[in-house]
């Protein structure tokens, strides 16, 4: 095998001076994140894969006789059950029905399995799929990223696994919105809102510290979350820390008024209850507070360990009083991160943030392209690789 090692930005980089060295056969060996230190310069961030490629590769011929053989192999097995529920009264004999041309023989005893056997049972398939569900991506999302590529490329094509990387790549970068991180100019607004316990308060004081701190911008706190005492202690020891001020309103005229006493802030942060996103009553009450000033920018907080079809739901539920951003929160508590395509695909909403452990300020990252897909394709072992820059990881 001819063995090569490369470097590039990203993977698509990468993957383009593979392609033009070894050939659109050539396979991925190894990849990892490298950081290259210069003297008194800025550090580069790369990407460093080594590929090969097969001296003498296997014809195409070879290949489809694997294939029609594993088709055999399947469709013998297919028969074998039929004639054992037949034989032990569990279904029918079938009709068999002379088919045009003559012959009277049928030409498939199980339904739909000649339209499936090209490609849904083709083994390079199967195991195209396996690899997105490996990654916790739903069912749903699997079939249409393997239909769009088997209509993109021919069965020649759709063999080649580096091929198949690039695709998958390109899909995921494809699918997934970056808001970017808040930006200040003039008196910014920004409400945190999602149920209980995905780090609301938690990552306000992050963002806190870091604009006041960092930034150098006047930062003021507002809460809304009465229900728990705790939350709002946590809050005022968070602003203490800081040296920034915070405000704790019961009602929407409180919430108004606060608002206007803080006309001269750069950034206002609000902090809001969480509760259950079921709960109609909780969702209008906090409507009400939200709906005070139109230029509120609404950050909908969601932990990645929920279910996806749950995540979805939560979304809907909020969706009541307008979600501008999405944070993805405790990605240090998941080994795969699959979730992130499988809102990004539905909700259609962009990521401001992630955060990545309970560390203030430090455990934040902006949302970037390149680093969630990476998440999503590389899984745990490439969560803390990301880059921290003043405070906050970017």
């Amino acid at each position: 095998m001819k063995v090569k090692r490369y470097e590039g930005k990203n993977i698509q980089d990468v993957i383009s001076k593979i392609k033009v060295d070894l050939g659109p056969g050539a396979t991925i060996l190894y990849m990892k994140d490298i950081t290259q230190k210069r003297l008194f310069r800025k550090k580069i961030k790369k990407i460093e894969v080594v590929a090969g490629r097969e001296e003498t590769k296997p014809s195409l011929d070879t290949a489809k006789i694997e294939l029609l053989q594993w088709e055999l192999k399947e469709l013998k097995e297919s028969v074998k059950t039929i004639t054992s529920k037949i034989t032990n009264g569990h279904i029918d004999r079938p009709a068999v029905s002379p088919q045009p041309g003559g012959g009277g023989q049928p030409f498939s005893m199980v339904p739909g399995e000649n339209a499936d056997r090209k490609n849904t049972f083709a083994p390079v398939i199967r195991n195209m799929k396996k690899r997105l569900r490996d990654l916790d991506i739903e069912e749903e999302i699997v079939d249409l990223v393997i239909e769009e590529f088997q209509n993109k490329y021919s069965e020649k094509e759709f063999m080649n696994p580096l091929l198949f990387d690039d695709f998958i790549s390109n899909y995921i970068q494809h699918q997934i919105a970056i808001a970017g991180p808040i930006v200040t100019g003039g008196r910014k607004v920004v409400a945190f809102v999602g149920p209980t316990g995905v780090g609301k308060t938690t990552t306000i004081a992050k963002l806190a510290a870091h604009f006041s701190l960092v930034e150098r911008k006047r930062v003021s706190l507002l809460t809304v979350d009465t229900y728990r005492i705790a939350a709002v202690d946590q809050l005022k020891t968070y602003a203490e820390i800081i040296g920034i001020p915070v405000e704790v309103v019961f009602s929407p005229n409180e919430f108004l008024a606060a608002l206007s006493r803080n006309q001269d802030k750069d950034l206002v942060l609000i902090d809001t209850p969480g509760g259950n996103p079921f709960d109609t009553i909780r969702m209008s009450e906090l409507k009400k507070f939200l709906e005070q000033d139109t230029h509120i920018e609404n950050h909908l907080l969601i932990s990645l360990t929920t279910k996806a079809k749950e995540l979805i739901e939560i979304f809907n539920c909020y969706s009541v009083m307008h979600i501008d951003k999405v944070i993805f929160t405790k990605l240090d508590e998941c080994k795969t991160f699959g979730n992130i395509l499988n809102v990004a695909a539905k909700v259609n909403q962009p990521i401001s943030y992630v955060t990545t452990g309970q560390n203030v300020p430090d455990d934040i990252e902006v949302g970037e392209t390149n680093r969630l897909m990476n998440l999503i394709l590389r899984g745990r072992e490439s969560l803390f690789q990301g880059r921290k820059l003043e405070g906050i990881r970017r």
